[in-house]
């Protein structure tokens, strides 16, 4: 876990999806940055939540991003959610022997239902009810998760959960730090909560 920076958090809701994360970027005992973008847009209604080596977050981000576009070119639509975390999953155990330090999540919104694919390094997929976490601060959010998820949430409940369960993990692990991040997908699009937002969540 030593190149896995920070935490990503992934909640399944009853009209979309969450994604949070922190912001710190580190290796091994240094901070290098502050400001890593951990959770992306890749579709318009479609998010990923990555956790892990900065370089190999941007470049897997990356790929998957040329694949929507191609995919999009060839077929004259939108790739599904269920595609995409195939495809992420073809590509990263593709790459086994020498992995992209990367894991998260990967949601969005099929015929109009809310999904949620966890990945792991080497190209584990799965498809995930209810939440998911990846990173270095995963066991404390899973802790946050499990404790207080509850069925038939809807995003902006989820959304508070979510950003809890990020804010604790900052308080508990070391390569977790700095700001929480929100986001939000759902019949509507992708969208991320402002700092405001956040605050208002983590104090509420």
């Amino acid at each position: 876990m030593y190149w896995f920076s920070g935490t990503v958090v992934g909640i399944r809701c009853e009209d979309g999806v969450v994604l949070a994360s922190d912001s710190r970027g580190t290796a091994g005992y240094h901070v290098l940055s502050k400001r890593v973008q951990k959770v992306f847009k890749l579709e318009e209604k479609m998010g990923a939540a990555v956790a892990g080596g900065t370089g190999d977050v941007q470049s897997l981000i990356g790929l998957l991003r040329a694949e929507i576009n191609l995919y999009r070119l060839k077929e004259g639509r939108p790739i599904t959610t269920k595609s995409l975390a195939q495809m992420a999953s073809n590509l990263l155990h593709g790459r086994r022997n020498f992995p992209y330090m990367a894991e998260g999540m990967i949601s969005g919104i099929d015929n109009g239902a809310p999904l949620l694919y966890f990945f792991d390094p080497v190209g584990g997929k799965l498809e995930e009810r209810k939440f998911a976490a990846g990173g270095t601060g995963a066991t404390v959010a899973y802790g946050i998760l499990e404790g207080e998820y509850s069925d038939g949430m809807d995003s902006k409940e989820g959304a508070k959960l979510a950003a809890k369960a990020i804010h604790t993990a900052i308080e508990r692990d070391a390569a977790t730090g700095e700001q929480t991040v929100v986001a939000v997908v759902d019949k509507k699009g992708y969208r991320e909560l402002s700092e405001d937002e956040v605050k208002k969540l983590l104090v509420a």
